[in-house]
C-alpha cells in the first residue's frame, strides 16, 4: 500500500496557487475587452492609438515652441478660425492568429468607442492649452486687413570707375625758379661755412642756424655798342641792361656775411658759389649811400673783365666804380666815361 506524504501534497497545492495568482495578475480587461493575451488584436489597436497620440502631442508642443520663439503677432480672428484637428481614426487590423478567441461585436464596438473618446479628449486638451498660450501672448486686435509685409532692403550705389586723373605738373615761374636756385646756393654755402665760417664772412659768436637768405640783387651790364658810343655827361641808367645774373646776400641780422651767385642759362637757373669780398664791399656801399636817403646803388659787370662794379644813379656825376675801391682808406667814385673807355 502506497502512502502519500502530506508535505508533498502541500507543496503541490502551493505551486498551483502561485501559478493561478500569476495568471490572474497579468490578465486585465478594459471596457470588457481582454488585453492579457499577446495575440489579442486589441493590444495592437491600443499600441497604434498611443503612438498616434504621442505623435500629435509632440507636433503640438513643437508648434507651440515655435510660436513662442518667433513672437509673431496675428489677428485674433485668424486664431479663432483655426479648425480643430480631425480625430485620428484607428483601423483595427485583422487577426491572423488561429489561436485568437473571437470577441462579440458589442464588445469590439465598446472598445473602439472608448479608444476614440480617449484620443479626442487628449487632442482637445492639447488644442485648448495651445490656444490659451497664444491668446495670452498675442493681445486681441481689431479686425482689419493685414498689412502687407515689407522687407527693408538696401540699394547699393553703383560703382562707377572713372578714368584715372593724369598727374598735373605745376610749372614754376621764372621768379620761383630763381628763388629756388638761390636757396640751393645758400644751402651749399652753409654746408661749407660749417667747416670754414671765416671764409664766408661769419664772425666769432655767430650762430650759423640764424643765417638767412636775403632778396636777390640784380646785376646789369652795358652793351659793347653803347660803351663805344658813350659821351661824357650822358645819363648812364638807360644804358644798363640785365646781365641774367643775381647776387643773393646771406644775412646775419642786418649784416651781409657773403653773397651767393645765380646765373641764368637759357631757361635754367644755375646756383653758384659764395663771395665774401663783394659782401664786405656792398656793406660799405649801402652804409655810404643808404636807401633811406634815396640812393639805389646798382651792380654792373663786364663779361670780358673780371670783378664787380657799381654805380649810384642818383649822384649828379655819372659814375662806374670798381667794388675794390671801397676797401681803400678814402674810397672815391670813378667817372663813367673813363671806365667805359677802358672797357673798349
Amino acid at each position: 500500500m502506497c502512502s502519500i506524504n502530506p508535505k508533498v501534497v502541500a507543496g503541490l497545492a502551493d505551486n498551483n496557487q502561485t501559478k493561478i495568482s500569476m495568471a490572474l495578475k497579468f490578465q486585465f480587461q478594459f471596457a470588457g475587452v481582454n488585453f492579457s493575451r499577446p495575440s489579442s488584436p486589441y493590444r495592437k489597436w491600443l499600441r497604434i492609438t498611443l503612438m498616434t497620440l504621442a505623435a500629435v502631442v509632440s507636433v503640438l508642443a513643437y508648434w507651440e515652441y515655435l510660436e513662442h520663439l518667433t513672437h509673431r503677432r496675428r489677428p485674433a480672428v485668424a486664431q479663432s478660425a483655426v479648425a480643430a484637428p480631425k480625430p485620428a481614426t484607428v483601423t483595427p487590423a485583422k487577426s491572423t492568429d488561429s489561436d485568437a478567441s473571437p470577441a462579440s461585436p458589442s464588445l469590439k464596438k465598446a472598445a473602439g468607442e472608448s479608444l476614440l473618446a480617449m484620443g479626442n479628449y487628449l487632442m482637445q486638451s492639447a488644442k485648448t492649452a495651445s490656444d490659451t498660450a497664444v491668446a495670452t501672448t498675442v493681445p486681441a486686435q481689431p479686425m482689419s486687413a493685414p498689412a502687407p509685409a515689407t522687407t527693408p532692403y538696401i540699394v547699393a550705389a553703383p560703382i562707377i570707375q572713372s578714368a584715372p586723373t593724369p598727374h598735373q605738373y605745376r610749372v614754376h615761374t621764372d621768379q620761383e625758379r630763381l628763388l629756388m636756385a638761390g636757396q640751393t646756393a645758400f644751402d651749399n654755402v652753409m654746408d661749407s661755412a660749417n667747416k670754414y665760417p671765416d671764409a664766408y664772412g661769419f664772425q666769432d659768436g655767430d650762430f650759423l642756424s640764424s643765417a638767412k637768405l636775403g632778396d636777390p640783387i640784380p646785376v646789369y651790364t652795358i652793351q659793347e655798342n653803347d660803351r663805344a658810343n658813350y659821351q661824357r655827361g650822358q645819363e648812364l641808367k638807360p644804358l644798363l641792361k640785365p646781365a641774367k645774373q643775381w647776387m643773393f646776400p646771406v644775412m646775419m641780422g642786418d649784416r651781409i656775411c657773403c653773397m651767393v651767385e645765380v646765373r641764368q642759362h637759357g631757361r635754367e637757373y644755375v646756383p653758384g658759389s659764395g663771395n665774401k669780398s663783394l659782401a664786405l664791399a656792398w656793406n660799405k656801399i649801402m652804409e655810404k649811400w643808404p636807401v633811406e636817403d634815396g640812393y639805389h646803388p646798382m651792380l654792373v659787370v663786364n663779361p670780358d673783365v673780371p670783378g664787380f662794379y657799381f654805380t649810384v644813379p642818383e649822384l649828379p656825376q655819372q659814375n662806374i666804380t670798381d667794388t675794390i675801391e671801397m676797401f681803400y682808406f678814402h674810397p672815391g667814385l670813378s667817372p663813367a666815361d673813363v671806365i667805359l673807355a677802358s672797357w673798349r
